[in-house]
C-alpha cells in the first residue's frame, strides 16, 4: 500500500511539474511575442492663410526605435531629453523619406519641430512645411515602416476647409493622389 501511495504521489508531482513547465512556456512566449498589426497615422492640415501644411505622425514607439537603432540613426531610445540636434536631424530625414506631400509636382518641404513619446507605446512627431501654393491635386506618400513590416497599414487624415478626408496606405499602395475641388 505504501508503494502505490508513493506512485500516486510521484504521478501528482510529475503532473504539477508538467503544468508548471507549460505555464512558464506560455508566459515566456507571450512576453516575447510582438504584435500582428502595425499602424501609423498622420493628421495633416493645410492653412490657406499661411499656405503651410502642419502634420503629426503617430507610430509605435518600439517599432520605430528598433529600426532607428538598428540603422544607426539614433544611439539610444527615443527620449526627447537625450536627443541632440544631429540625432533630431537624422530622425527628420528618416521620417521624411517615408512621408511626403507634393502638389502640382512641387515637393512640400517639411521641418520636424518636435516630438513626444507616450506611455501607451506611441510617439508623435510634429512637422511644419514651408509655404507652398496648393494645386488641384495633392499626392501623399506614407510608407513608414512598410519595408520592415509588410503588414504595416498607415492612414492620413487631411483637414482642409472644415472637411476631412482619409487615405489608407498599405504595402502595395504607398501613394495616394487627391483631387481638390473648388481650389
Amino acid at each position: 500500500m505504501e508503494r502505490s501511495s508513493f506512485i500516486i504521489n510521484l504521478d501528482s508531482q510529475i503532473q504539477k511539474l508538467r503544468t508548471f513547465t507549460l505555464l512558464v512556456l506560455l508566459a515566456v512566449s507571450s512576453i516575447s511575442y510582438g504584435h500582428d498589426y502595425f499602424f501609423g497615422f498622420a493628421e495633416v492640415e493645410y492653412n490657406d492663410i499661411t499656405q503651410e501644411f502642419e502634420a503629426t505622425l503617430t507610430v509605435s514607439t518600439h517599432d520605430l526605435e528598433n529600426i532607428l537603432l538598428s540603422d544607426n540613426v539614433i544611439e539610444h531610445k527615443l527620449d526627447p531629453e537625450k536627443m541632440d540636434a544631429q540625432e533630431l536631424n537624422a530622425i527628420e530625414k528618416y521620417l521624411l523619406t517615408y512621408f511626403s506631400i507634393s502638389t502640382e509636382s512641387r515637393e512640400c518641404k517639411f521641418k520636424l519641430i518636435g516630438y513626444d513619446v507616450h506611455n501607451n507605446g506611441s510617439a508623435n512627431f510634429y512637422f511644419e512645411s514651408e509655404a507652398i501654393e496648393l494645386g488641384t491635386e495633392i499626392e501623399f506618400q506614407f510608407d513608414l515602416l512598410m519595408n520592415q513590416f509588410q503588414e504595416q497599414q498607415n492612414k492620413i487624415t487631411l483637414y482642409y476647409r472644415n472637411k476631412n478626408y482619409t487615405f489608407p496606405f498599405r504595402y502595395n499602395q504607398r501613394k495616394q493622389t487627391f483631387k481638390l475641388e473648388n481650389v
